[in-house]
């Protein structure tokens, strides 16, 4: 019998992991051997006192003081950016963790604890199972009975070996761009990482349908002047799901990171989310173990600490967020993130993190209205119903 098996060996699954096993709960982790190959940033202050089992400039395989955003005009922000280094961080976290490298194929549920079952005769019991896969496989769906298929954000990268990036990428050493609206709908993102490497990446927001890899390529092709695919490095091809509703809080197998919906309405990111998160999560499941908690009792404990109250609140501040931006016609997209990032640096941040009080996301909100033309504002009004929702969820 273990305290607690998590389902996923990605960053959240890993890092809930390693946090637990912190605080001397019991917990193994179910996953293939498999690198992971996504490029994970991060504002260096949502991350650098996460528990990261080594410091954080060790863990890294780029870091910047300043990061570019170009809507109408380029803003220049003088706050600190990092991306992983993937393999470095995965070590790190997975050092005080026992990991099964097994598919679990169900979980069944008894009164008092679970079992997962592993395929033939195999079985593991355990009094907590969290799913951290990020697809919510085990979970309950989110999506309302016969509805379609959620949308997407989508992006085409290209990694290039040092000297080889494209000059109409204008990369530098020294700053990091993440978001370059000079051809919306789409965005640029692009870095030079301290290998050498660059990677130029066509993103899309949120989109439902999703934009197609292919039409991204396309994107990217035109930005830089010609398709560089050929002579890249390695090609990254990303597909996040994003706008279903968050899961049920009454399901015995508790989601975790992207499973239990921590990937940003309106951003896409969930990395950061689920390190921050995994100190909170663990210490309440380790108080409900020690108060004897079992079965839904324990359950209901690790989901409250997942999605407590006053962050629910937020998520649907966030939603709003997400309606009024797709409401905007590509054309006004620009002005929007020349208003958001012309907000002081402290109310940006409250605003692009899942952690933050609702009242922090409401004054971000506020302060782009009050900073966009009369056009955009209008468009900004345009979700009613999106609204409604968040000043209920109040």
């Amino acid at each position: 019998m273990r305290d607690v098996a998590i389902i996923g060996g990605g960053p959240a699954g890993l890092a809930l992991a390693h946090s637990l096993v912190e605080r001397g709960v019991d917990a193994v982790v179910f996953s293939p051997e498999s690198p992971w190959h996504a490029t994970y940033g991060a504002w260096r202050d949502d991350v650098e006192s996460c528990e990261l089992g080594a410091p954080l400039d060790t863990l890294v395989r780029g870091a910047w003081s300043t990061v570019r955003v170009v809507g109408t005009r380029e803003h220049l922000l003088r706050r600190p950016y990092v991306v992983f280094d993937n393999s470095l961080l995965a070590h790190s976290l997975r050092r005080t963790t026992g990991r099964v490298a097994g598919t679990v194929v169900h979980v069944e549920h008894s009164l008092e604890h679970s079992t997962l079952h592993l395929g033939g005769d195999a079985a593991l019991d355990a009094k907590l199972v969290i799913d951290a896969t990020g697809s919510g496989a085990f979970l309950a769906r989110r999506s309302k009975p016969g509805a379609d298929a959620v949308g997407a954000q989508t992006a085409y990268g290209l990694v290039f070996a040092a000297g080889r990036a494209p000059a109409a990428a204008q990369i530098r050493d020294d700053v990091f761009t993440l978001m370059d609206w000079s051809t919306p709908p789409t965005f640029l993102y692009a870095a030079s990482f301290r290998d050498g490497h660059s990677l130029v990446e066509e993103t899309s927001l949120f989109a439902d349908p999703p934009h197609d890899i292919d039409e991204l390529r396309q994107r990217l092709a035109n930005r830089l002047g010609a398709d560089h695919t050929e002579a890249a490095r390695n090609v990254e091809r990303v597909n996040i799901p994003m706008g279903d509703a968050l899961p049920s809080r009454t399901t015995r197998t508790v989601g975790f990171g992207a499973a239990a919906g921590y990937v940003h309405p309106v951003t896409g990111y969930s990395v950061a989310a689920s390190l921050r998160a995994a100190p909170r999560v663990a210490s309440a499941v380790k108080h409900a173990l020690a108060r004897g908690e079992l079965g839904q009792q324990l359950a209901l404990s690790a989901w409250h600490s997942v999605w407590p109250t006053s962050l629910v609140r937020t998520r649907a501040w966030h939603d709003m967020g997400l309606a009024v931006l797709r409401s905007m016609p590509p054309a006004r997209i620009p002005y929007f993130f020349d208003a958001f990032f012309s907000l002081p640096p402290q109310r940006c941040a409250e605003y692009l993190r899942i952690d933050s009080q609702p009242a922090q996301v409401r004054a971000a909100m506020l302060g782009v209205f009050a900073r966009v033309d009369f056009a955009t504002r209008l468009r900004l009004m345009a979700a009613p119903g999106a609204l409604l929702r968040a000043l209920v969820a109040r």
